[in-house]
């Protein structure tokens, strides 16, 4: 379970930030998409740096009798971290332009009404 750990907490503030986002933008809930989308940056970087942690203590307890280990596996780790970084951020900005465009698209409907 531990070597699986890392990739589990890497991915969960992306899969969040779909699930939570997509219902702050396209149905009227308590949460707001700026706070869930602040929230979810702020724990990619806390569980990336916890994701980091957990494999290096994995490789070390692998390599546990030689002290000398390769480090490439933990080169992985900090790749996957910034991919899904920036796989979050992409995300955010797609979701926040499609609840502009939603916006806009409702206020026009609205003038429209309102003119006949």
């Amino acid at each position: 379970m531990l070597s699986l750990l890392p990739l589990l907490l890497i991915t969960l503030p992306v899969l969040s930030q779909l699930i939570l986002g997509s219902f702050s933008v396209y149905k009227p809930t308590s949460l707001k998409f700026s706070p869930i989308s602040w929230i979810n940056f702020v724990l990619q970087i806390i569980l990336s740096f916890a994701a980091f942690n957990i494999a290096d203590y994995n490789l070390t307890k692998q390599y546990e009798p030689n002290p000398v280990r390769c480090g490439m596996p933990l080169v992985g780790i900090a790749a996957a971290c910034f991919l899904f970084l920036f796989i979050l951020i992409l995300i955010i900005i797609i979701q926040f332009l499609i609840k502009r465009w939603r916006a806009k698209k409702k206020h026009k409907l609205i003038l429209l009404r309102k003119r006949q």
